[in-house]
C-alpha cells in the first residue's frame, strides 16, 4: 500500500486544532500555562507568514475580506496610539480580530496546495477527545457522572466533534459502508453523552444543512433505502439498551428530559438564563454604540455583570468583558460592523454552496455544513480559535471545488464491511475525490 505524501499538508491543520484544550491538555494540562500563550502567538506568526507567502492565491472575495480585517486592525492601532500613546494598549480587544489571521492563513495555504485527505485526522479527533476524558475525568463516562452533569471537556472540545459526525455520515452516503455509519453513531453518542446542549443544537443544524447540500449540490442521490439504517439502527439499540438503562436507573430519563426542558426554556433555565442576564446587563451599551461598538473604551468600562447572591463582579474590573455569546461580544466591542465582518462571508458561503456551478465533493459539503453550524453555536459561545482555521479550510475547499470539475462521488460497491475489516486502512486513507491541486492563482469566488 502506498501512503500519499500529501498527508504532510495536514500539519498546518493539526497545528490549528491543537489549540483546543482537549488536545493541548496532553502537553499543558493547566489552562493558564504561559506556554499556551506562546503557542498561540507562534500560530499567529505562522498564519501571517502563510498569508504573505500565498497572497496571490486569494480569490477576489477573500482578498476583500482580508483587506477589511487589516484595515480594522490598523484603525484600532491608530485609535490606541492617538488615545493612549501606544499601538496596542489593550491586547484583549485586539484579540477579537487577530483570529482572522488564522482563518486567512489556513485558507491561503490550502488554497495554494489543495485539500489533503481528511479521513484519518477526523477519525482521530473523537478518539483523542474520549482519551482526554478517560485520562483526566474518567468519572464522566459513568451513569453517575451523567446524572451529576460531569462533562469532562468544555463546549469547544465537544463542538470539535460535530465535523467528524457530518463527515462520516457523508462517507456512508457515498459508499453505504456500515463501518462509516458505525463511526458516525459513536461520535454522535459522545456528543449526546457530554450534554453540551448548544452542541446538540449545532449538530442538528450541521446535519440538516449537510443533507440539503448533499441533495442540491452533489451528485449523490439520497434514497429511502440508504437512510433506513440511519433510522433503524439507533431505534433498535435505543429501545433495547435505553429501556434496560431506564428500568435499572429511571433518573437517566429524567436527566434527558431536564436537558430538553433547559433548551426549550433557555430564558429561565440552565446556562441560557445566565447569558440572558449578562446580555441585559450590557444591553444599554449595545444600543449606545450600535455601529462600531465601544472598542478600546469598552475595556476600561467597569464590570457591569454581578453575582446575584453576593453582588460581587463576575470578573475583576479592567480584565476585559468575557461574553459567552459571540454576537454579544462582537456587538459590544465592534458593533454591527464587527458582527457582519464575521458572519456575512459564512452566510454567503452556505447560500452559494446551495447552487454551485459544479457539484461539490461531499468532503467540501461537510466543511460548509460545519461552518454554517457555527452561526448557531455563536449564539451561546464565542467561536474557538480552531474554528477560524476550519472556516479557512472550508472556504478554500469550496473555491477549489468550483475551479476544478468534480469527479464522480461514488465508491465501488465492493467497499463493504468485510473488506473494511480485512483492510482497515481503507476506512481512513481514501477521500471522496483526488486532492484538488490548483495549477495557478485563480481569482474567483464560489
Amino acid at each position: 500500500m502506498k501512503l500519499s505524501l500529501r498527508f504532510r499538508y495536514l500539519l498546518v491543520l493539526l497545528v490549528v486544532l491543537f489549540t483546543d484544550a482537549a488536545l493541548s491538555s496532553f502537553v499543558w494540562e493547566a489552562e493558564d500555562d504561559p506556554m499556551l500563550r506562546v503557542y498561540n502567538y507562534a500560530l499567529l506568526g505562522l498564519a501571517t507568514w502563510l498569508i504573505v507567502r500565498s497572497w496571490r492565491w486569494f480569490s477576489t472575495g477573500m482578498g476583500r475580506w482580508l483587506l477589511l480585517v487589516l484595515v480594522s486592525l490598523a484603525a484600532l492601532a491608530l485609535e490606541s496610539y492617538a488615545g493612549w500613546g501606544t499601538w496596542v494598549v489593550y491586547p484583549h480587544v485586539f484579540s477579537k480580530l487577530t483570529p482572522y489571521l488564522v482563518l486567512f492563513g489556513v485558507y491561503a495555504y490550502y488554497r495554494r496546495h489543495g485539500i489533503p485527505p481528511l479521513g484519518f485526522i477526523l477519525m482521530t479527533l473523537p478518539v483523542l477527545v474520549a482519551l482526554n476524558i478517560l485520562v483526566f475525568h474518567p468519572e464522566t463516562f459513568t451513569i453517575a457522572g451523567f446524572l451529576s452533569h460531569e462533562r469532562g471537556v468544555n463546549t469547544t472540545s465537544a463542538f470539535l466533534l460535530v465535523l467528524p459526525a457530518v463527515y462520516f455520515l457523508n462517507r456512508y452516503l457515498v459508499g453505504k459502508s456500515l463501518f462509516f455509519l458505525f463511526y458516525f453513531f459513536v461520535d454522535l453518542g459522545i456528543i449526546i453523552f457530554l450534554q453540551h446542549r448548544t452542541v446538540w443544537l449545532s449538530t442538528g443544524l450541521a446535519l440538516f444543512l449537510n443533507l440539503i447540500l448533499v441533495a442540491r449540490a452533489s451528485t449523490t442521490r439520497l434514497s429511502l433505502l440508504r437512510f433506513l439504517p440511519v433510522v433503524l439502527i439507533p431505534l433498535f439499540f435505543g429501545l433495547l439498551g435505553g429501556l434496560t438503562v431506564v428500568l435499572n436507573n429511571p433518573d437517566v430519563l429524567k436527566k434527558l428530559n431536564s436537558n430538553i426542558e433547559d433548551i426549550s426554556n433557555s430564558d429561565s433555565q440552565g446556562t441560557g438564563s445566565w447569558r440572558l442576564q449578562q446580555f441585559q446587563a450590557y444591553e444599554p451599551f449595545l444600543w449606545e454604540y450600535p455601529v462600531a461598538g465601544m472598542r478600546l473604551k469598552g475595556f476600561e468600562l467597569p464590570m457591569q455583570f454581578f453575582h446575584q447572591e453576593s453582588g460581587e463582579p463576575v470578573w475583576p474590573d479592567y480584565t476585559g468583558h468575557h461574553f459567552h455569546s459571540f454576537y454579544v461580544d462582537r456587538m459590544f466591542y465592534f458593533g454591527l460592523i464587527g458582527v457582519l465582518l464575521a458572519i456575512m462571508p459564512v452566510l454567503l458561503l452556505v447560500v452559494r454552496s446551495l447552487s454551485p456551478p459544479r457539484p461539490l465533493p461531499l468532503e467540501t459539503i461537510a466543511l460548509v455544513a460545519y461552518a454554517g453550524s457555527g452561526l448557531l453555536y455563536g449564539v451561546s459561545y464565542d467561536w474557538p480559535l480552531y474554528f477560524f482555521g476550519l472556516l479557512g479550510l472550508a472556504f478554500a475547499a469550496a473555491e477549489l471545488a468550483v475551479l476544478e470539475p468534480a469527479p464522480s462521488a461514488t465508491v465501488p460497491e465492493t467497499a463493504q464491511l468485510p473488506v473494511l475489516l480485512s483492510h482497515p486502512e481503507a476506512a481512513i486513507l481514501p477521500q471522496f475525490s483526488p486532492a484538488t491541486l490548483p495549477t495557478a492563482p485563480a481569482h474567483v469566488s464560489l
